[in-house]
């Protein structure tokens, strides 16, 4: 039988990090469990709870509106810097896929990202995506 494995919870609240300093001992124990977690784990959570319900529901729709777009459409973007394309579909880690958008927050990056592959073919990615971006 498996080991349960527990994902680690790092609150990044206003309350939690009330006092933080850079360099302070508070900072140092901040940046040792992020390191921790990340080669123990290579995952963790962070707690904030400012951000509404509706808008991490509305993100996790688009996310997946985006990543069930079709494997074709999806390799369709393209950069010729590194990690700035889609990487998907990899016999050595079959489960991981991305995009890397360059300035995503702004409206002429995302739409850069957007219209040439996707707005045409699915018209509903931009209007989930919006939201996102500009939240």
């Amino acid at each position: 039988m498996a080991a349960k494995v527990e994902i680690p919870f790092l609150d990044i609240s206003v309350e939690a990090l009330e006092g933080l300093e850079t360099k302070s001992e508070k900072w140092k124990e901040l940046c040792d469990r992020v390191r921790e977690a990340c080669e123990t784990h290579g995952i963790f959570f962070l707690v904030y709870d400012k951000i509404p319900t509706s808008l991490r529901e509305e993100i996790f729709v688009a996310l997946k509106t985006l990543f069930d777009l079709p494997e074709e459409t999806k390799n369709k973007h393209v950069n010729p810097r590194p990690y700035r394309s889609y990487l998907g579909k990899c016999p050595v880690i079959p489960f991981h896929e991305s995009f890397g958008v360059d300035e995503a927050p702004t409206l002429d990056a995302s739409q850069a990202f957007t219209n040439p592959h996707v707005a045409r073919r699915e018209p509903k990615f931009l209007v989930s995506l919006l939201p996102i971006i500009f939240c």
